[in-house]
């Protein structure tokens, strides 16, 4: 009986936890994978491009305490998408909402602009979020997260627990984090 009750106890406390990833695909993190574990190239097309690392210094003419600027201001666009040429790039487009607005409304369109992969975050988030790939779990059946110290908790998501605590958690800029003495205690 207290063999039964201890298995049971036991297998209690394994489903409460969940386990991270393992050494070898944390350190994907920073080579075929960007530092918070997205595709790191392109596409094959080419519309697409890598992830070479963001925008890490502000525009030229940027003063600290402005709005911030837009980098891409000069971009013009590379196609429009109206009603007229809709069937071209239906295909393209999401099913339902968009393709019903071009339809429907003969003055609606769309441009589209070259992609960029512009996002970047401080290094420290970086070498946090690759130490919460193989540290972070959650606990109480996905109710929560341990071992996790800034950056975000799961740069690998194994189900979608772990990517609502990724968006839960994610890195928002210096002005909206854990203040780091309340961090040192996790």
């Amino acid at each position: 009986m207290i063999k039964a009750l201890m298995l049971m106890a036991m297998m209690a406390l394994a489903v409460q936890s969940y386990a991270n990833v393992d050494a070898v695909q944390a350190a994907r993190l920073g080579y075929d994978l960007t530092p918070l574990g997205a595709e790191r190239a392109g596409n094959a097309a080419g519309s697409i491009p890598s992830w070479t690392g963001g925008i890490t210094t502000p525009p030229a003419n940027y003063s600290v305490g402005m709005h911030h600027l837009d980098p891409y201001a000069a971009d013009a666009p590379l196609f429009t998408v109206n009603k007229d040429n809709l069937e071209q790039y239906r295909s393209q487009l999401p099913v339902g909402g968009l393709q019903a607005l071009i339809e429907r409304n003969s003055d609606y369109y769309l441009h589209v602009y070259p992609t960029r992969r512009s996002a970047a975050a401080p290094q420290r988030i970086y070498d946090a979020t690759r130490a919460n790939a193989e540290q972070a779990v959650l606990i109480s059946s996905g109710n929560g997260v341990q071992g996790v110290i800034a950056g975000i908790p799961f740069p690998l998501p194994q189900d979608g627990i772990e990517a609502i605590w990724n968006h839960i958690m994610r890195y928002r800029g210096g002005s909206n984090c854990t203040p780091p003495s309340i961090m040192r205690q996790y």
